[in-house]
């Protein structure tokens, strides 16, 4: 038994694995995703006439669009490389999870070109696709390095 005793947690902060905190946060995309695309679905016009889209959805998905585009970029310039340098064996990992950030980013510039144009039609089935991807990409990110980040101990957030 140690008698070393742990610093005390400044208020308002909290102790927290990297991957376990990576993991909340793609819970939380997953949320924002599933709301989007529930608010896309009911914004249907009748009679297949393209509706203007409405503001408020349209700066839903901007928002989205903006925080997934900068999670991403926060990885890329931050998370990965860390990884590449302390785990090297998860080379071909992080070189897919990059090839799949351009990817994401991709659809996320056709998405703002529907939203630029300000109708609806198209947003839907570019959203679905996004959705695919991002899911899938989760989840297969989620699988690979969330043990490996949680192998630097908990940090304090």
């Amino acid at each position: 038994m140690s008698d070393r005793t742990a610093a005390p947690v400044p208020e308002g902060q909290r102790i927290e694995a990297l991957g376990d905190q990576l993991v909340k946060i793609h819970d939380m995309l997953r949320g924002e995703l599933a709301s989007l695309r529930r608010d896309l679905a009911g914004g249907g016009a009748p009679s297949g006439v393209p509706a203007p889209l409405d503001e408020q959805l349209r700066k839903k998905c901007l928002s989205f669009c903006d925080f997934l585009h900068g999670h991403h970029t926060a990885e890329d310039k931050g998370m990965l490389p860390g990884l590449a340098r302390s785990h090297p064996g998860l080379a071909p990992v992080l070189e897919r999870l990059t090839r799949e950030h351009v990817l994401v980013s991709r659809s996320l510039d056709r998405i703002r070109a529907l939203l630029e144009g300000g109708e609806a039609a198209g947003l839907r089935d570019e959203v679905e696709r996004l959705a695919a991807e991002v899911e899938a990409h989760l989840d297969y990110e989620e699988r690979q390095i969330v043990e490996a980040l949680n192998s630097y101990g908990p940090v304090t957030l």
